[in-house]
């Protein structure tokens, strides 16, 4: 008879491994209790129908004579995928941001649930997996499959972190070819000149003027700079605490770890703020609508921005791409990229340089002074002796 491979199953808090003696091909549990290795023998037979066995009748039998006889807290159930993934969505509420969860948890219950929502997990096989991938990918792009893929992903792993599965199945599945790309809107970067911007300013009033000052004065995301209230801004230091993002009426977590951040207050963004602070001193938020509230997102505001991008004859692009002007034309000026990478909150340099190196221009009279510069530092190698 063929050695069956090891099977793990936690019991009442005891981790019990099921094994199979080569010699007589009859099953034994190995497990700890207190310190303590033990190993209990059976006279079951190695097979699948077996290790149902000792898991039904002989674990819970072990664990009751270790307990004192005391009934069990919980048992190991045999998990279908919609239990652990409502779990696992419980988890995630406290890590990720609302409309995030949101949108995964409609990602699950439209392409993952129909398929395998009413499964055992451990009986989800490979095969299976990789099926459902190709199923979806006749119907969305590589990169839309892959979202639905890692919320499975993510699931499965969970189940074997709890000891239900001993490996993710989704593992053996090759993933959908997805180009490396940024978000649209660091992908589409297509900052204002200074000329345009003066433009735009002039043409600007109220808070849409001290919004537009403010985000090229600090190069935050339009979301972020909505969400922020006074209480963020250290003017004596002249730090603003970007630890929010505004999106349907709620402020909650910013894009990503890095982007949670303490930045410079440069002068631009400073003078924009005190002129804003005339207008709503008085209220929580920097920002407010006309009601005297937290925009319900940024969106009113890009709405504006486009009107005013029309009424000048600039050519249309998001609001998003004033803070790419930021980021740009001090790149260009010399400024550190170090710098400039943790003011936009990048998660590091090499995202800074893959968006903005394009937009990198120097004359050539900073060139040579560079050049200058490293020469000097390098030195030379050869004999300077007359």
């Amino acid at each position: 008879m063929a050695k069956l491979k090891p099977v793990k199953y936690n019991y009442s808090g005891i981790k019990f491994t099921i094994k199979t003696r080569p010699e007589s091909g009859k099953l034994y549990v190995d497990f700890y209790f207190e310190g303590k290795r033990i190993r209990r023998s059976t006279d079951i037979l190695a097979s699948k129908e077996g290790i149902v066995e000792v898991k039904r009748v002989l674990i819970p039998d072990i664990a009751a004579s270790l307990l004192d006889h005391i009934v069990p807290p919980y048992e190991d159930k045999e998990w279908i995928l919609d239990e652990l993934a409502q779990e696992y969505f419980i988890l995630q509420a406290s890590k990720i941001r609302k409309h995030t969860l949101e949108r995964n948890k409609a990602h699950y219950q439209n392409h993952v649930f129909p398929y395998f929502g009413s499964r055992l997990i451990d009986t989800l096989k490979p095969i299976e997996l990789e099926r459902w991938q190709n199923d979806l990918l006749q119907k969305y792009k590589p990169a839309t499959v892959q979202k639905f893929r890692s919320i499975l992903y993510s699931i499965l792993d969970k189940a074997v972190d709890n000891d239900i599965i001993t490996k993710n199945p989704l593992e053996k599945v090759t993933a959908p070819k997805v180009m490396l790309h940024l978000r649209n809107d660091e992908e589409n970067a297509d900052p204002f000149t200074e000329e345009e911007l003066k433009t735009i300013i002039e043409n600007a009033n109220g808070y849409m003027k001290n919004f537009i000052l403010f985000m090229y004065g600090c190069g935050m995301r339009p979301g972020e700079i909505v969400a922020l209230r006074w209480s963020d801004i250290d003017f004596d230091r002249k730090t603003i605490n970007v630890t929010k993002t505004r999106l349907r009426n709620e402020d909650g977590r910013t894009k990503t770890d890095a982007s949670t951040r303490y930045i410079d207050l440069l002068p631009i963004a400073e003078n924009a703020l005190k002129a804003q602070y005339e207008l709503t001193k008085n209220n929580e938020h920097i920002f407010v609508n006309s009601s005297g509230k937290p925009f319900y997102s940024h969106d009113v505001i890009g709405v504006n921005f486009q009107r005013i991008l029309s009424k000048t004859g600039i050519k249309a692009r998001p609001l998003y791409n004033i803070r790419h002007t930021f980021a740009s034309q001090l790149i260009s000026k010399g400024a550190d990229i170090v710098w400039v990478s943790k003011m936009l909150g990048h998660k590091d340099v090499s995202i800074t340089l893959k968006i903005y190196t394009k937009f990198i221009e120097e004359s050539d009279e900073i060139r040579f002074k560079k050049i200058e510069k490293i020469g000097t530092l390098m030195g030379t190698l050869e004999d300077e002796s007359p």
